[in-house]
């Protein structure tokens, strides 16, 4: 991790490019960015972009879009060749981010890089998006070392009362400053994190989910966000956590303290690693970032039913679709 030329942020989709961008405006360690989707409006204004055109406008499926990324995997190889870690940020909720999002850190791990997936889930109203968004989630966290889930359920309530376009850009908002901030973003005031450390709390194989809740009261934020991650996975499964606060400049030390306790005491295993950061930024609020790892499975990843039927070792088939779009002008009958 010493040399940040060997780390690589990738965005993927229309949440991913946008979280992503944003994020390249912070001092993370993270120098190089590229960005991944379908539409030319994600990628307007972003170098480093890489356009994958759809097979056909009328298939706006996973299936579809990844077999178009089929054709463009020299592009997706050289961008990630040479780095030691590749950072994936994708939302699943689209067919882009579904599609493209797993074959990415498929292609990260042939090369041999240490591959860490973002992943920003649909809410629950977006029922059209669970099921491929569900598929996506598990065929990604295959493919990674380590999976971050983010939930956009925990966000749309506070934001509900704000036109649709508004929910959407304060989602990424909150999206981009926690995970600035856990990547390293530094300023002054500032206790950073570190992607060292955000590697360190995952635990490999297992979901990591990340929550955050905005509070006049410290310990209030943080039992808000950690009530967020519990209504997700099993509360015994957590072995590791990360907490970060941001603050006014008038933080006091018994406060972080007193915040650190408050999480282990709330995920009720005195063993289990918990790394902290802060900032004294804040003027009004206090801003808590809870990051809980060790999760087998979470709720987020089982809407698929034929999942839910067969064995692990009766699954059908491991690996994503892929739709092709291959000349055939020489078969006259197929039966």
């Amino acid at each position: 991790m010493e040399d940040s030329n060997n780390i690589v942020g990738i965005g993927v989709g229309t949440a991913g490019c946008r979280v992503a961008s944003s994020i390249s405006r912070f001092k993370t360690g993270i120098h190089r960015f590229y960005y991944l989707s379908c539409e030319e409006n994600d990628l307007k204004g972003l170098s480093g972009s890489i356009l994958i055109p759809p097979l056909s406008r009328l298939r706006s499926e996973p299936a579809s879009v990844r077999g178009a990324g089929v054709k463009h995997l020299d592009k997706i190889r050289n961008v990630i060749d040479g780095a030691k870690i590749t950072l994936i940020v994708s939302g699943l909720g689209g067919a882009t981010g579904s599609g493209l999002a797993p074959l990415v850190a498929e292609i990260a791990k042939e090369q041999g890089s240490f591959v860490l997936a973002v992943a920003i889930m649909p809410s629950s109203f977006e029922r059209s998006k669970l099921f491929y968004s569900s598929i996506a989630l598990r065929h990604l966290s295959r493919a990674c070392d380590h999976i971050i889930v983010i939930d956009n359920n925990d966000f749309i309530q506070t934001l509900s009362d704000k036109p649709i376009l508004d929910v959407y850009d304060g989602i990424n908002e909150r999206i981009t400053f926690a995970l600035s901030r856990l990547l390293g973003a530094f300023e002054k005031g500032d206790y950073a994190v570190s992607l060292e450390k955000v590697v360190a709390t995952s635990i490999k194989d297992r979901f990591t989910l990340l929550a955050i809740s905005d509070r006049m009261n410290m310990l209030e934020a943080v039992s808000e966000a950690v009530t967020s991650i519990y209504k997700k996975a099993d509360p015994t499964e957590a072995e590791s956590a990360l907490l970060y606060l941001s603050g006014s400049k008038n933080l006091l030390a018994g406060e972080v303290e007193d915040s650190v306790k408050h999480l282990i005491a709330l995920l009720g295993d005195e063993s289990v690693r918990v790394e902290y950061g802060f900032s004294t930024n804040s003027y009004n609020k206090v801003t808590s970032v809870v990051l809980v790892s060790g999760f087998k499975t979470i709720k987020l990843a089982n809407y698929d039913v034929l999942e839910s039927i067969f064995e692990p070792e009766r699954r059908l088939d491991s690996a994503p679709e892929c739709a092709l779009d291959l000349p055939l002008g020489n078969i006259s009958q197929l039966e």
